[in-house]
């Protein structure tokens, strides 16, 4: 058992002030630094959903040997994108706020070979950051800029 003195009961003013004030400076850097990282990962997570979409859509044209398109709605606040199979609609995906499109993106249309003309679909957060989703006509090629 320990012997605890009168004068040893716990810890002074200034170690107690110390410990606050660098919690509070790590708060505050944390408080300046997380937005701008939480914008930049929604960029991130909608640009890696568009361009696994189009690949799906194209794997499927394939696969069942019908056509499948992607269509590009832009409208100011309501920026999203459906999913047609021969026509129909399949899926309907909404961009999470701040994330939209730059420009008018032209629609993609997928042949039962999985062939479609080539694009380029830009995606922008309300910092200004770009993330391109590229589909290229020789090769058929989807990737992420």
């Amino acid at each position: 058992m320990s012997n605890v003195r009168g004068e040893d009961c716990g810890f002074t003013l200034l170690e107690m002030l110390l410990v606050l004030i660098l919690l509070a400076g790590a708060g505050f850097y944390l408080l300046i630094k997380l937005p701008v990282n939480f914008e930049r990962q929604r960029l991130a997570f909608e640009s890696t959903q568009l361009l696994e979409e189009i690949r799906d859509a194209r794997q499927a044209a394939m696969a069942e040997n019908n056509w499948y398109a992607v269509k590009f709605y832009y409208q100011t606040g309501n920026h999203h994108y459906q999913i047609f199979q021969q026509g129909k609609m399949i899926k309907n995906i909404y961009l999470q706020d701040g994330v939209e499109f730059l420009g008018s993106p032209g629609d993609l249309t997928f042949n039962a070979l999985g062939r479609s003309v080539g694009t380029t679909i830009t995606l922008t957060n309300s910092a200004g950051e770009r993330k391109s989703v590229i589909v290229a006509p020789v090769g058929m090629r989807i990737r992420e800029k």
